[in-house]
């Protein structure tokens, strides 16, 4: 199983030196490869938290309007 924190860690680490540009697209794939992986419904949602494009990537991941507040996930 994928530890949630440790992808929200590399990604804030990482994500500055992505052009603003490429950002949704990188998260994007990010997303697709991460549920790749036995993660949870209640971890994917609180990766919604994190941005707006890890927001909008899960929302189109999951097909549905996700509220990050809604699923008590920690304030990363």
């Amino acid at each position: 199983m994928i530890d949630i924190d440790v992808i929200i860690e590399v990604y804030q680490t990482v994500k500055e030196y992505i052009p603003a540009k490429d950002r949704q697209a990188a998260v994007d794939h990010l997303i697709g490869v991460v549920c790749d992986f036995d993660v949870t419904d209640h971890d994917i949602k609180a990766l919604a938290g994190v941005d707006s494009y890890m927001k909008r990537a899960i929302e189109e991941y999951i097909g549905e309007e996700v509220d990050a507040d809604e699923e008590d996930s920690e304030d990363y």
